[in-house]
Protein backbone atom coordinates (compact mmCIF):
# COMPACT_ATOMS: atom_id res chain seq x y z
CA UNK A 1 0.00 0.00 0.00
CA UNK A 2 1.19 3.52 -0.72
CA UNK A 3 -0.33 6.95 -0.21
CA UNK A 4 0.13 10.50 -1.39
CA UNK A 5 0.05 13.45 0.99
CA UNK A 6 -3.15 15.40 1.42
CA UNK A 7 -1.99 19.02 1.32
CA UNK A 8 -4.34 21.93 1.96
CA UNK A 9 -1.69 24.46 0.92
CA UNK A 10 -1.16 27.99 2.18
CA UNK A 11 -4.40 29.34 3.63
CA UNK A 12 -5.87 32.63 2.49
CA UNK A 13 -7.59 33.34 5.81
CA UNK A 14 -9.18 36.58 4.58
CA UNK A 15 -11.06 35.16 1.60
CA UNK A 16 -11.93 31.50 2.25
CA UNK A 17 -13.81 29.51 4.90
CA UNK A 18 -12.90 26.05 3.60
CA UNK A 19 -10.38 24.32 1.35
CA UNK A 20 -10.91 21.09 -0.58
CA UNK A 21 -8.10 18.80 -1.72
CA UNK A 22 -7.48 15.11 -2.35
CA UNK A 23 -4.94 12.32 -2.01
CA UNK A 24 -4.60 8.75 -3.28
CA UNK A 25 -4.29 5.41 -1.50
CA UNK A 26 -2.94 2.69 -3.81
CA UNK A 27 -3.13 -1.03 -3.06
CA UNK A 28 -1.31 -3.81 -4.88
CA UNK A 29 -1.06 -7.52 -4.15
CA UNK A 30 0.52 -10.56 -5.76
CA UNK A 31 -2.28 -12.96 -4.77
CA UNK A 32 -4.59 -14.66 -7.27
CA UNK A 33 -7.75 -13.16 -5.82
CA UNK A 34 -7.48 -10.65 -3.00
CA UNK A 35 -10.41 -8.97 -1.28
CA UNK A 36 -9.54 -6.18 1.15
CA UNK A 37 -10.95 -3.39 3.29
CA UNK A 38 -9.35 0.01 3.97
CA UNK A 39 -10.09 1.96 7.13
CA UNK A 40 -8.64 5.24 8.31
CA UNK A 41 -8.15 6.41 11.90
CA UNK A 42 -9.06 9.88 13.22
CA UNK A 43 -5.45 11.14 13.24
CA UNK A 44 -2.95 12.21 15.89
CA UNK A 45 -4.72 15.47 16.77
CA UNK A 46 -8.33 14.29 16.88
CA UNK A 47 -10.82 15.40 19.47
CA UNK A 48 -13.04 12.34 19.73
CA UNK A 49 -13.87 11.55 16.12
CA UNK A 50 -13.20 15.09 14.87
CA UNK A 51 -10.03 15.17 12.80
CA UNK A 52 -7.91 18.27 13.36
CA UNK A 53 -4.70 19.69 12.00
CA UNK A 54 -2.38 21.47 14.43
CA UNK A 55 0.32 24.11 14.16
CA UNK A 56 3.42 24.63 16.35
CA UNK A 57 1.46 26.97 18.65
CA UNK A 58 -1.13 24.24 19.32
CA UNK A 59 -3.86 25.95 17.28
CA UNK A 60 -6.27 23.50 15.66
CA UNK A 61 -8.46 23.49 12.57
CA UNK A 62 -11.09 20.82 11.86
CA UNK A 63 -10.92 18.78 8.68
CA UNK A 64 -12.46 15.64 7.31
CA UNK A 65 -11.63 12.91 4.80
CA UNK A 66 -14.35 11.50 2.56
CA UNK A 67 -14.75 8.51 0.26
CA UNK A 68 -16.62 10.42 -2.44
CA UNK A 69 -16.03 13.61 -4.41
CA UNK A 70 -19.26 15.18 -3.09
CA UNK A 71 -17.77 14.87 0.41
CA UNK A 72 -20.84 13.26 1.94
CA UNK A 73 -19.41 9.82 2.85
CA UNK A 74 -16.86 9.98 5.64
CA UNK A 75 -13.83 7.66 5.47
CA UNK A 76 -13.29 6.31 8.96
CA UNK A 77 -12.74 3.28 11.15
CA UNK A 78 -16.16 1.65 11.04
CA UNK A 79 -17.01 -0.95 8.38
CA UNK A 80 -19.74 1.40 7.12
CA UNK A 81 -17.09 4.13 6.63
CA UNK A 82 -14.48 1.93 4.93
CA UNK A 83 -13.47 1.30 1.33
CA UNK A 84 -13.36 -2.19 -0.13
CA UNK A 85 -11.63 -3.57 -3.17
CA UNK A 86 -10.44 -6.64 -5.01
CA UNK A 87 -7.30 -7.39 -7.01
CA UNK A 88 -7.49 -10.27 -9.48
CA UNK A 89 -4.48 -12.35 -10.55
CA UNK A 90 -2.04 -10.00 -8.81
CA UNK A 91 -2.19 -7.66 -11.78
CA UNK A 92 -1.87 -3.93 -11.26
CA UNK A 93 -3.13 -2.02 -8.32
CA UNK A 94 -6.32 -0.38 -7.18
CA UNK A 95 -6.33 3.34 -6.44
CA UNK A 96 -8.71 5.03 -4.01
CA UNK A 97 -9.16 8.79 -3.88
CA UNK A 98 -9.42 10.39 -0.47
CA UNK A 99 -11.27 13.72 -0.60
CA UNK A 100 -10.30 16.21 2.09
CA UNK A 101 -12.11 19.28 3.37
CA UNK A 102 -10.57 21.78 5.77
CA UNK A 103 -13.13 24.01 7.44
CA UNK A 104 -13.40 26.52 10.24
CA UNK A 105 -11.14 29.08 8.55
CA UNK A 106 -11.78 32.70 9.61
CA UNK A 107 -9.86 35.96 9.17
CA UNK A 108 -8.50 35.44 12.69
CA UNK A 109 -7.22 31.90 12.01
CA UNK A 110 -3.61 31.78 13.24
CA UNK A 111 -1.07 31.41 10.48
CA UNK A 112 1.46 28.60 10.53
CA UNK A 113 2.19 25.16 9.20
CA UNK A 114 -0.58 22.80 10.23
CA UNK A 115 -0.13 19.02 10.14
CA UNK A 116 -1.70 15.75 11.15
CA UNK A 117 -0.94 12.12 10.49
CA UNK A 118 -3.55 9.47 9.73
CA UNK A 119 -3.12 5.72 9.69
CA UNK A 120 -4.71 3.73 6.88
CA UNK A 121 -5.24 0.07 7.75
CA UNK A 122 -5.66 -2.66 5.15
CA UNK A 123 -7.41 -5.88 6.14
CA UNK A 124 -7.21 -8.89 3.81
Amino acid sequence: MSTTDMAFGVLDTKNVTRVDTNATVSVSCAGLLTFFRLTMDWGQNASGEQRRIKNASNDYLPYEVYRNNNRTQRWGQRNSESRTGVILLGIGNEDFEAYGRLSGITPSTPKGRYTDQLTVTITF
